[in-house]
């Protein structure tokens, strides 16, 4: 299980050292949601090729998103969530805000010249969309038979609000970030959104990202158990496969966290999150990842990935009906 570590953010494998059984806890720290578009055209044009395709496919998205690991770790950095083309950073520690912002800026100019590289079907225009939210960052860490870790309340919904107003190559900053910045680093736009002013970072590389800690007893409750027995003997040979994909999204937490509290919260999404865990491993679908959303967060789930059966369409079908027939704490979509 070594190589899960990679998959798994430092701070869940320190939570039960920190806040020993606590579901919940409140963090100051940055969100940097970066959203990059255009390898669907990429993808789309490469998988024609078949195996050789897959394989220039993976080259293209480690050229792009290793630097921008990198960038974030060096900047204290720790990288929450991989939603396909979408990155969620969590920064902590002294001047996170100016931090996130300069790695942010540096993640930008990382993907001009990644995308700057051709490949077998010739260069592709890629952009990034970046939302900046500074303050209390509400983690649950949450599920059973293994623990998911969630990302929400307002700095959450903030952090995606910032990053959908952002057009393709701007970073913009939430109202409660800007304070916290250098006077004159952010303008308004026409709208009332905040950008960030800089081209280039304004601070040196702060202290660099804790690397995870080995913890092999911990790694097999915090990683969906289907798909870390396939990633856990190492990289898989990269393939297109057809699967059957399903979103399921769940709302309504931000009332409930200004309403009732983050405990509540807590068993509420530790109540979804064993209820859907258990819907999927009893029809063989597999929970890909959580990813975040603005008051509230998705599933995402595959049924042919990592391995296929005789009735995919059918398991994942069957999945999402014993997950709507065994009624949710929380609204679902």
């Amino acid at each position: 299980m070594t190589d899960l570590r990679r998959h798994v953010p430092p701070l869940t494998l320190v939570w039960d050292d920190e806040v020993p059984g606590a579901l919940h806890r409140t963090v100051d720290g940055t969100l940097v949601f970066a959203d990059v578009s255009g390898f669907t055209a990429l993808t789309e044009r490469l998988s024609r090729q078949g195996r050789i395709g897959a394989e220039e496919i993976v080259e293209a998205l480690n050229r792009v998103f290793g630097p921008m690991l990198t960038i974030a770790a060096a900047r204290g950095g720790e990288l929450l969530k991989f939603g396909g083309d979408a990155l969620l950073f969590l920064f902590r520690g002294e001047d996170h805000p100016e931090q996130a912002c300069d790695a942010a800026v540096e993640m930008r100019a990382s993907l001009r010249a990644a995308a700057a590289v051709p490949t077998s079907e010739g260069r592709f225009s890629l952009s990034m969309s970046v939302g900046v939210h500074a303050g209390d960052i509400q983690l649950f860490l949450v599920g059973s038979p293994t623990r998911e870790l969630l990302v929400l309340g307002p700095g959450a919904s903030a952090v995606a609000t910032a990053e959908k107003a952002a057009e393709a190559g701007q970073v913009v900053v939430s109202a409660a970030t800007a304070p916290r910045l250098r006077p004159g680093s952010t303008r308004p736009r026409g709208d009332g959104a905040l950008l960030l002013r800089r081209r280039r970072p304004h601070t040196a590389p702060g202290r660099p990202a804790s690397a995870p800690p080995h913890r092999a007893d911990r790694l097999p409750t915090l990683f969906p158990t289907g798909l870390g027995k396939y990633l856990a003997p190492g990289a898989p040979d990269p393939e297109h496969r057809v699967a059957t994909i399903a979103f399921v999204r769940f709302s309504g937490t931000d009332a409930v966290l200004a309403q009732a509290g983050p405990q509540t919260l807590a068993e509420l999404l530790h109540e979804l999150v064993s209820t859907v865990e258990a819907a999927l491993e009893a029809e063989g679908v597999t929970l890909l990842a959580t990813d975040l959303d603005t008051d509230g967060g998705k599933f995402f789930l595959g049924s042919g990935v990592p391995s296929t059966r005789t009735d995919d369409e059918g398991a994942m079908l069957r999945a999402l009906r014993r997950v709507a027939d065994a009624g949710s704490p929380l609204p679902l979509q």
